[in-house]
């Protein structure tokens, strides 16, 4: 799916000189996260009817899907036969939540964690902060997954981007984690493809005919936590990041979190 406007993708929101080391994950992954189709330009043919009663469909089709709790789907939907082509704002965290993105951004969570635990202790603990990212991923939302997020992405790029700081407890290790997750689709419907019985083509040509247009989707989260033991394999879980003040970045307000949390199972203790 593509768009009509190939703006550069949002800067990595924790990109910085820095003398931390980097770490990545195993897969390669893309450096540009645009997915072209072979769709013709937006208004590049007159519409015919066959265009024309597709599109007065789309508006109760989007009225439909709102008044059945799938708001995020008629969003998009609306977005696409209004027409502006501008860019379309998600928070990243809901289709996060669904099982296929959920488990691979686990899986470049544990694989920062792993990366960072090895140089941690071939350092002797010396090294201990580091700052992690990945390329631009794909992921595939299913109907069963979630209806509305299926109905409103089904497929999206994504890439990956924080700090790892792993402590001696006394024992293992701990770790702990604070990213973001960005996002972004090329949205709209490519010819020839189908789903479900249900043929894409329709919906492509009102694009070129100028009666809906192809647009981005783009978001950035805000700070993530997770947490896990050092040690390999080891399951992680998430952990809430405090909003972070105006004149404190993300990463300190989470070190701050951090260490009050240290202090108190200290306590507790």
């Amino acid at each position: 799916m593509t768009s009509p406007d190939r703006s550069t993708p949002p800067a990595t929101p924790f990109a910085r000189p820095s003398a931390r080391p980097l770490v990545r994950t195993a897969r390669k992954g893309r450096p540009d996260p645009s997915t072209p189709n072979g769709n013709n330009p937006f208004g590049s043919r007159r519409p015919g009817i066959r265009d024309r009663f597709f599109s007065v469909a789309l508006r109760p089709t989007a009225a439909a899907w709102r008044l059945t709790g799938l708001r995020h789907s008629a969003a998009t939907l609306r977005h696409y036969y209004g027409r502006t082509g501008g860019r379309f704002e998600i928070d990243p965290v809901g289709p996060l939540e669904t099982t296929p993105f959920r488990k691979v951004a686990d899986r470049h969570l544990e694989e920062w964690r792993d990366f960072a635990v090895e140089r941690w202790r071939r350092s002797g603990g010396v090294l201990c902060d580091f700052d992690a990212t990945t390329n631009w991923h794909g992921v595939r939302i299913g109907k069963n997954d979630n209806l509305d997020w299926w109905l409103a992405l089904r497929g999206l790029q994504y890439r990956m981007t924080g700090r790892v700081h792993v402590e001696d407890d006394g024992g293992a290790g701990d770790v702990r984690i604070v990213y973001r997750v960005e996002v972004y689709k090329d949205w709209g419907f490519d010819k020839g493809e189908d789903e479900y019985g249900l043929s894409f083509t329709p919906l492509a040509l009102l694009h070129e005919a100028g009666l809906a247009r192809e647009y981005t989707v783009v978001g950035s989260s805000r700070p993530l936590g997770w947490r896990s033991t050092a040690e390999p394999g080891a399951p992680g879980e998430g952990e809430e990041i405090p909003d972070p003040p105006q004149d404190r970045p993300g990463w300190e307000a989470a070190r701050d979190h951090w260490a009050v949390d240290r202090a108190g199972v200290r306590e507790r203790r």
